[in-house]
């Protein structure tokens, strides 16, 4: 029967105009009619609730995909231990075979830049504080890249250091904006690097320390690599590794980030021996988080829909047993098992529909009013200061399914339970 009530109510459509008529009936009472109107508010809620989290959640993740995009490294390719010249996590400078370096460099349209990079894990110490980071050492032509988003620069007499009459010019380091806040520095400071990796000394194996100064300070729009990421000359991480060649890492730039996976793939099964991330997979911790949360949200959310559609159970309940005496006369009249639960059936996509459109149109309202407002001030670690509200078509089309689908299932049973109530029921009632 559920499936011919569902067909009934699209094929017969006198079977909602009853269905409308019983929901309007002057009989009913009033207790009916709050709880018609609770369960109408609550589906709207669930509704409004589920557009706007989903909404304010997929702009968040929309605007982390922004701070990405403003990152250089959208492909990276490492050296593994499967290259016969590996070591220590490097390879000579000139290892990438040179048909993949023409084609980075020239051939391949979708690319716009390819640096090779030597980076390692260091302590960053300065007379306050100290924190640890990533010590990239980068060649010219990247390096000019990075000067153009530096925002603070030291004066040249800042970069040298007089010991008496000697004066030494010290290494300089390009530090992220973040990272300056938090351990307060500023450009001219000095601050000292020093390596996990031990070396030999005179009695026994002790850390690389190395004197450096800021020569710089840079924003690039992504914090996690302005607080992690410092970034110097490449001899000077030579020098501070004490090695005199090696690369440990290339790192591709595109014209269109939203490649970076087609492109990854092709690498993957032409370059052998390389370990080869896109900028999804570098960040698919962050990712995974913002999905899971998305979908916990969902499941949350839609347990408000679910408790509505339970006032939508009692409604039908009290109302087929008030229109007993009515069913029995349409049964009389030839009316199918069907076509009395197709009416009542009606009654709960009629509540049900008014709550999920208006529940849409309230969503749309007030996500607009979110992303033009400042209704909802964010922390400082963000950059706009109001929510990163997006419109997507299809969470407003699934969000509807969903409540559809929980209003036609908790209406079932009553609509059940009128269709099969036999004429003479009635009619001994009345």
């Amino acid at each position: 029967m559920t499936f011919a009530a569902l067909t009934t109510v699209f094929r017969k459509p006198w079977t909602i105009w009853i269905g409308l008529r019983y929901l309007r009936s002057k009989r009913s009472s009033r207790f009916l009619g709050m709880i018609t109107w609770i369960s109408i508010l609550g589906v709207l809620i669930g509704v409004t609730a589920m557009i706007v989290v989903l909404s304010v959640m997929d702009g968040f993740e929309g605007q982390l995909k922004q701070r990405l995009f403003s990152s250089d490294v959208h492909v990276l390719i490492q050296p593994t231990k499967q290259l016969p010249e590996f070591s220590e996590g490097r390879v000579p400078s000139g290892h990438l075979p040179e048909i993949w370096r023409t084609r980075f460099q020239k051939e391949n349209h979708l690319i716009k830049a390819f640096w090779p990079v030597l980076s390692t894990e260091s302590i960053l110490k300065s007379s306050r504080t100290i924190s640890g980071v990533v010590v990239k050492g980068v060649e010219t032509e990247q390096a000019q890249a990075i000067k153009m988003k530096f925002v603070e620069t030291a004066e040249p007499q800042l970069l040298v250091k007089h010991e008496g009459v000697e004066t030494i010019r010290l290494p300089t380091v390009w530090v992220g904006q973040e990272l300056a806040n938090e351990m307060g520095l500023i450009p001219g400071d000095e601050v000292t690097l020093i390596s996990p990796t031990e070396t030999e000394g005179p009695l026994s194996s002790v850390p690389r320390v190395k004197k450096f100064i800021i020569e710089a300070i840079y924003r690039s729009g992504y914090v996690d690599q302005e607080l992690h990421t410092v970034f110097t000359p490449i001899q000077n991480v030579k020098s501070f590794l004490r090695i005199q060649d090696g690369i440990s890492a290339w790192e591709l730039t595109l014209n269109d980030p939203e490649v970076a996976s087609d492109l990854s793939k092709t690498l993957k099964r032409e370059l052998a021996g390389y370990k080869i991330q896109d900028w999804i997979e570098m960040n698919g911790h962050l990712f995974a988080s913002l999905k899971l949360e998305r979908l916990s949200m969902f499941i949350i959310l839609v347990f408000i829909v679910i408790v509505a559609s339970f006032n939508i159970v009692s409604i039908l309940s009290l109302m087929v047993l008030e229109k007993k005496k009515e069913i029995s006369i349409l049964k009389s009249l030839g009316a199918e098992n069907a076509d009395v639960a197709a009416i009542f059936l009606s009654q709960g996509l009629l509540i049900g529909g008014f709550g999920v459109l208006m529940g849409l149109g309230l969503g749309g309202v007030l996500c607009l009013i979110l992303r033009r407002y400042e209704i909802i001030e964010l922390p400082d670690i963000y950059y706009d200061r109001t929510l990163p509200v997006t419109f997507n078509p299809s969470y407003y089309f699934w969000v509807s399914v969903s409540a559809f689908a929980i209003v036609i299932i908790a209406s079932l049973y009553p609509s059940q339970k009128a269709g099969k109530l036999t004429p003479m029921e009635g009619i001994r009632l009345g």
